[in-house]
């Protein structure tokens, strides 16, 4: 299965001033990454503040401390996980990587108000391109996002990020393999990297109802969708690595009105059929009534509507030295 790249920047890019409205389940994700993200920063940068790096506020949660990280989010989206970051971490710099010229437009304004750091320095630069594209350059990677302003060109400091971060991006990837061991040549040593992204369960309502549909309609299975890495097929990218990997997932299971809705929202948050080789829309309309009428009736919801699950994972990388 191929990812058409190209089909995934339209989508976003058309809908990318309502994508907030409906990805909600995303957002929830963000929460989740943001909330390990700054656990898995404090756990690595602790004790170095002598080197000036860290000086760690008294208290938890979400309260802000004093953290000079530098931190690459590969598609930032709107800016949700970023804004989260952002406001934990006043003094860190960023840099936020995404596909979509319209998406990292909304990320600037929803990050106008830390978008500088106490000492009023920009502290968030956005690059617009492939992430696989831009990770894999590697060593210049970090001196084109210096030039960019991020701060990582410091002296005495190695070019790199102490903490990279997704949310609901990783699925993406055309190489995650590659991508990801790029990823980790790009971690400052104790760095850490923390993501989200979809399993395989998900929408597996909608994928059983098409298969069932094409079945009674005589047609040749084709994808509506893409299929999701599992647990394993993530831990496989990080195989051999120098550090320790950890994952965790679970389902969650949403309600919409009925199917029609459903697809309303998906085409929304920028999930449209972006297989190559797969129907750009839904396929036929005798194929999707086909469908909705399976849908509608082996998955209603027990209070009406249509249910839809979503299979969420969570992986967290530490370098060898603090894992």
């Amino acid at each position: 299965m191929v990812i058409d790249k190209s089909r995934v920047r339209r989508h976003f890019d058309r809908h990318a001033h309502e994508y907030e409205r409906y990805a909600v389940v995303q957002a929830a994700m963000a929460e989740e990454v943001a909330t390990a993200a700054l656990g898995a920063l404090r756990g690595t940068m602790r004790g170095r503040n002598a080197s000036g790096r860290l000086d760690l506020a008294a208290g938890t949660g979400r309260e802000e401390y004093r953290c000079e990280a530098r931190i690459l989010e590969i598609g930032c989206g709107t800016g949700r996980l970023t804004a989260a970051l952002a406001r934990a971490l006043p003094e860190a710099r960023f840099v936020c990587i995404d596909l979509s010229a319209n998406m990292i437009a909304a990320a600037r304004q929803n990050l106008a108000h830390w978008q500088l750091d106490p000492d009023g320095n920009e502290r968030v630069t956005f690059l617009e391109g492939d992430a696989e594209t831009l990770v894999a350059e590697g060593e210049s990677f970090s001196v084109v996002a210096s030039d960019a302003g991020s701060g990582l060109e410091e002296p005495g400091r190695r070019l790199g990020f102490d903490l990279i971060v997704s949310n609901a991006a990783f699925q993406w990837f055309a190489a995650p393999h590659r991508t990801i061991q790029a990823c980790l040549r790009l971690l400052r040593p104790g760095g850490a990297l923390v993501f989200s992204t979809f399993g395989p369960g998900t929408f597996r309502q909608l994928h059983a109802s098409f298969a069932e549909a094409e079945r009674l309609l005589g047609l040749d299975a084709v994808p509506h969708g893409q299929s999701f890495a599992g647990e394993a097929g993530w831990r496989e990218c990080f195989a051999g690595a120098d550090g320790t990997f950890r994952w965790s997932g679970r389902v969650v299971t949403e309600t919409s009105q009925d199917v029609r809705a459903f697809l309303h929202g998906v085409k929304r948050i920028g999930a449209g059929n972006a297989v190559v080789g797969g129907h750009p829309g839904v396929g036929g309309r005798k194929l999707l009534e086909t469908m909705e009428r399976i849908y509608t009736g082996k998955f209603a919801a027990p209070g009406g509507g249509v249910e839809t699950d979503y299979e969420l994972g969570f992986g967290i990388f530490l370098r060898a030295d603090l894992a």
